[in-house]
């Protein structure tokens, strides 16, 4: 019989576990709390279980965990960054942005490869491979928290921007956001987490349907449909008529900021007609524009503009058209900064 794995389960579904078992309903609470407030790693660590109990468990379940393959620090921002092994062999990136006002984000993944496959990303160059399971998301978490804590901190911010576009595996990823911002759990705020989405305009309808109030962070890089179209190819699916007005819905509902994300990219999308594309999808909303220079990927042969047409890009949007603008430069660019390098410099080896 095939071992149940417990960090898939939420509260409820653990308690239901536990009683088919033969073990008191408010034991799911006990082990839940060991499982996603103290990160236990395996059954005997639950010493408040009698040793009957914790025999039953291994014998039916088991905690996963992930295997760590890589870690790289940079030297420039103190980024770290995480090669992970899961169970079947496949791997995926995690990453730690640290700031100076003593905030902590991890920048979490939600499939192994992406099927969008975005022209400036190193992740699509790979393919799609599978979802992540709720343990898999958790784990990413579980694993940095347990870390931090050793050095006397602890997470304050998740962001779905790593590998894989977060809203194609929905059902692990609320389920995963549930368990996050449980009480028993690592207890952190749905308003502390933002998922990065290249416009899964379905996704987002149930996002407002649950009532999930979570940030919004949108990858736009062209606001011209046949630009979009040949970098995200899901623009084709979800066009950005489709995209504004369900955003138009979740900002009415939520009264949320929008965020969205502006890739820069050498002689396609800073000229003064994309930003005055940019400037009139962006005024539909209360909303930021993180505008980030292209991180060069030898497999995308995309290239950054220069400084200059960066800076007046920016000034443009800015001065001219009173769009509320930022200049973000990538952490990590010593130590494989795109998302998806990592992963696809260990497979070349």
């Amino acid at each position: 019989m095939e071992k149940r794995n417990l960090l898939d389960l939420n509260q409820q579904e653990l308690t239901e576990l536990l009683v088919a078992e033969g073990m008191k309903k408010f034991y799911g609470k006990e082990v839940f709390l060991w499982l996603h407030k103290k990160f236990a790693r395996n059954i005997q660590e639950m010493t408040n279980l009698s040793l009957k109990h914790r025999e039953i468990l291994e014998e039916k379940t088991y905690i996963p965990y992930l295997n760590l393959l890589k870690h790289q620090v940079s030297k420039i921002d103190k980024t770290e960054k995480f090669l992970f092994q899961l169970e079947d062999g496949n791997t995926i990136e995690t990453v730690l942005l640290r700031h100076r006002d003593q905030r902590n984000t991890l920048c979490i993944s939600s499939q192994v490869g992406c099927p969008v496959k975005c022209t400036f990303c190193a992740t699509g160059q790979d393919g799609f491979v599978r979802n992540l399971r709720v343990s898999e998301i958790l784990n990413q978490v579980y694993t940095i928290e347990r870390r931090l804590n050793k050095r006397g901190e602890k997470l304050t911010n998740l962001v779905f921007m790593g590998m894989g576009e977060p809203l194609i595996n929905i059902d692990a990823l609320l389920k995963a956001l549930e368990i996050l911002s449980c009480e028993e759990g690592i207890c952190i705020s749905k308003r502390k987490i933002t998922i990065s989405t290249s416009g899964i305009v379905p996704a987002i309808e149930r996002i407002l349907m649950e009532k999930t109030p979570v940030e919004l962070a949108i990858s736009l890089h062209s606001a011209i449909n046949e630009k979009r179209n040949r970098i995200i190819p899901i623009n084709k699916a979800y066009p950005l008529e489709d995209l504004s007005a369900v955003l138009l819905e979740y900002q009415r509902q939520t009264k949320r900021r929008l965020t969205f994300e502006y890739i820069l990219i050498k002689d396609f999308n800073v000229s003064e007609g994309d930003a005055n594309a940019l400037a009139g999808f962006a005024h539909q909303f209360d909303h930021i524009v993180n505008l980030i220079p292209c991180n060069p990927v030898s497999e995308t042969g995309l290239e950054r503009p220069s400084e200059k047409k960066i800076e007046r890009f920016y000034e443009y949007l800015k001065n001219v058209r009173k769009v509320n603008v930022s200049l973000r430069q990538e952490k990590g660019t010593d130590i494989d900064g795109a998302c998806g390098q990592l992963r696809q410099n260990q497979r070349k080896k």
